[in-house]
């Protein structure tokens, strides 16, 4: 490209949502990837809150590129549909995390339609582009989708080899994120840390929808067992303010890496496999999510839930200097290959 360009995003975006925080790390590093980033103010939706952390552009002409962002939601209007035109479709792209883009997938009460008809989605990314792009680490890329991994690791909080003591820390078992589709994942990682030889005492759970309240109109996806998380010695906090999801994990010794299950089956990256080692905490990974290897390394499959999970939790605790050593190795990998930087450097090469 002979000019820098300028890409516009837009998406559904909240402050404590994922998409929100790569946005805001792909503005960081843009002009060290060489171009300009703006979200667009208008066709992003966002809460009250979120504007205040992107760089939001007033107008569509600003932009040499759209990148629209689609998640749980079809968020744009029929208009909005209709002002994406304005810029050339060779100079749009459909970014699908969620796995919208090729053929129907379900999971139990799940499916990849989100609410939509599925064949609604397949429609829409047509109108909008033809790429689309999904961060698929597992499995056969769907007809017509190529693979971005579209999250990436932010700066690390410190090296897991120069953590403090474990027993200065303030959790040994955290979790940070909302609960959507992940109560069994949660509950089984609690059972399997009361089941550990010594079993575990500190543990704390920051996020919604995980003592009994649901988000409305998605009661099945945010069910929970009040009282539970309490009953079994978990604190339950609200969300971590934006920005400081990684400093809050790396108060604890480790932390699980959890994934909606469907997503886990289509073999998807999330921000949280990410975020979770530039922590500093120690990943812990459920059995679903073995697929991990392919970007964290060889060294995935030993922190990897077995069959008898307590036994993981028990290795991690007493022999907390190896798998720090283990996390550390994960980080630097990360870091060179997943850093914002180079997956704003792979976007580049898709646009014309």
């Amino acid at each position: 490209m002979t000019v820098q360009p300028r890409i516009l995003f837009a998406g559904n975006f909240h402050w404590n949502a994922g998409s929100s925080h790569t946005i805001a790390e792909y503005a960081r590093v843009a002009h060290a990837a060489g171009c300009l980033v703006g979200v667009s103010a208008e066709l992003a939706r966002m809460d009250n809150q979120v504007p205040a952390h992107l760089p939001l552009v007033d107008d569509l002409r600003w932009g040499t590129h759209l990148v629209l962002i689609f998640e749980g939601r079809q968020f744009l209007t029929l208009r909005q549909l209709e002002q994406c035109e304005r810029i050339p479709r060779h100079r749009r792209l459909v970014v699908d995390p969620d796995g919208h883009w090729g053929p129907f997938a379900s999971l139990g009460a799940d499916d990849n339609g989100s609410g939509h008809r599925h064949a609604s989605w397949l429609s829409l990314y047509r109108r909008l582009a033809d790429v689309v792009l999904q961060p698929k680490a597992e499995g056969t890329l769907p007809d017509g989708a190529e693979f971005f991994p579209y999250f990436g690791m932010p700066p690390a909080h410190r090296a897991a080899d120069d953590a403090p003591p474990t027993d200065v820390m303030d959790y040994q078992l955290q979790y940070i994120g909302g609960n959507w589709w992940r109560w069994k994942a949660l509950a089984d990682v609690i059972t399997a840390a009361l089941a550990a030889q010594p079993p575990v005492t500190r543990m704390r759970v920051c996020g919604r929808w995980w003592d009994g309240a649901t988000c409305p109109g998605h009661e099945e996806a945010s069910r929970s067992q009040p009282g539970w998380l309490a009953e079994h010695g978990v604190r339950v906090e609200r969300p971590v303010p934006f920005g400081q999801v990684v400093s809050e994990m790396s108060r604890s010794v480790a932390s699980p890496v959890l994934a909606r299950p469907l997503l886990a089956r289509l073999g998807m990256l999330t921000p949280r496999m990410f975020e979770t080692p530039a922590s500093g905490s120690i990943p812990l990974i459920t059995a679903d999510l073995a697929f991990l290897a392919t970007v964290y390394g060889d060294e995935a499959a030993q922190l990897t839930f077995g069959q008898r999970p307590g036994s993981l939790v028990e290795r991690v605790l007493q022999d907390t200097v190896r798998y720090r050593q283990l996390t550390a190795t994960i980080q630097r990998r990360l870091l060179s290959t997943f850093s914002h930087e180079r997956v704003l450097g792979q976007l580049l090469k898709f646009l014309q």
